[in-house]
């Protein structure tokens, strides 16, 4: 997933952008979560939720590409979904699943200007509550700048914190109802557009051979902080 000496990522195994690892460090490695992956594709490669799926989670993935194949060979605990994002009953698959509200993590990776938003506001509208949210706008390769300011402009009155507010791909979001400030404070930070797409964490600069996968493990934060590694 990641090179550990450049900080670059690979497109191989888990998210491309640590949107799992950003979980899995809210989380803890313990929790047995839940979790909606829409505009999901491949079950493995470059996926944002497989790595979730392998610590025990569960959940719900749509994709208009057809990848039935390679999800039910790889991905037993989740139902998956050959569907147009648009096209899903969410409420009723989520009570199906018993999944209840909040669930855990919602990531919406949809291609097109506009459907993210509306992706975005169709799930919000079934009145379940998330408790940590990552969409993407991809700023860097289009002019999004509308549909970032939607998004942010519903998430915020729907009551989240943006946490990752990044300027270039995608923003990570919580939901402080049910996320104390001591599990995701040393994921906040901002990216302007232009800087590297990598997150630019200290800690992954000075912890380079360290398996990030296991980050969550490292529960002493003030000493981190003495180190100067966040």
């Amino acid at each position: 997933m990641i090179d550990y000496n450049t900080c670059k990522y690979s497109n191989d195994l888990g998210a491309g952008g640590m949107q799992d690892i950003y979980a899995l460090i809210v989380f803890g490695k313990e929790h047995r979560g839940t979790y909606v992956d829409i505009g999901c594709r491949h079950s493995v490669h470059h996926n944002n939720t497989w790595l979730l799926e392998e610590y025990g989670w569960r959940g719900l993935a749509v994709d208009l590409a057809d990848h039935t194949a390679n999800w039910t060979e790889n991905r037993p605990n989740t139902k998956y979904m050959n569907f147009s994002a648009f096209d899903v009953d969410y409420a009723s698959e989520f009570e199906t699943l018993n999944m209840d509200s909040p669930i855990d993590f919602l990531s919406i990776d949809l291609e097109s200007i506009g459907d993210r938003f509306k992706c975005l506001k169709q799930v919000i509208d079934t009145g379940y509550e998330f408790k940590v949210i990552t969409v993407e706008h991809d700023a860097y390769c289009q002019d999004v700048t509308k549909e970032k300011n939607l998004q942010r402009g519903l998430l915020k009155e729907k009551g989240y914190i943006l946490v990752k507010e990044c300027e270039v791909i995608e923003d990570f979001w919580i939901n402080p109802k049910y996320i104390n400030e001591d599990q995701y404070e040393m994921l906040i930070q901002f990216n302007h557009p232009g800087e590297d797409q990598c997150p630019p964490q200290n800690w992954l600069r000075y912890e380079k051979n360290y398996d990030w996968t296991h980050f969550f493990d490292i529960i002493n934060l003030e000493e981190y902080k003495n180190k100067g590694l966040c």
